[in-house]
């Protein structure tokens, strides 16, 4: 089930980025990666730095642009769709197990009683 989830989620975040993708011009990349052996605290530093510049600006361009404002938003609802189709699917699992599993302690408890001695 779990890796339903996954696939669902990262189908769901393709389709966005691809549409985000055709609405927005592509620009290289503004840092060169140097290959190196290790990577310092200021390293990680810097790309959190940008990860969090970049991740504004996407944020910006969303609640700016009313057209990616539409598309996060029908994605959040097919989003929330599948998780609902997610958890009614584990929800009959689980019926249905608890189901077998009353039925296998009815038949032990049965078992149970008729292999004890009857005493009057």
């Amino acid at each position: 089930m779990k890796f339903s989830n996954a696939i669902v989620f990262v189908a769901s975040f393709a389709g966005a980025s691809a549409s985000l993708r055709a609405q927005t011009p592509t620009t290289p990349p503004k840092t060169i990666v140097v290959p190196r052996d290790s990577v310092s605290i200021a390293d990680v530093q810097r790309a959190a730095d940008e990860l969090a510049r970049s991740v504004q600006a996407v944020v910006k361009k969303f609640t700016e642009d009313p057209q990616l404002k539409i598309a996060a938003l029908n994605l959040a609802k097919e989003s929330v769709n599948a998780a609902q189709v997610v958890v009614n699917q584990q929800a009959e699992t689980l019926q249905s197990v608890l189901e077998n599993l009353a039925k296998e302690v009815a038949a032990a408890s049965e078992t149970i009683q008729k292999s004890k001695p009857k005493t009057h």
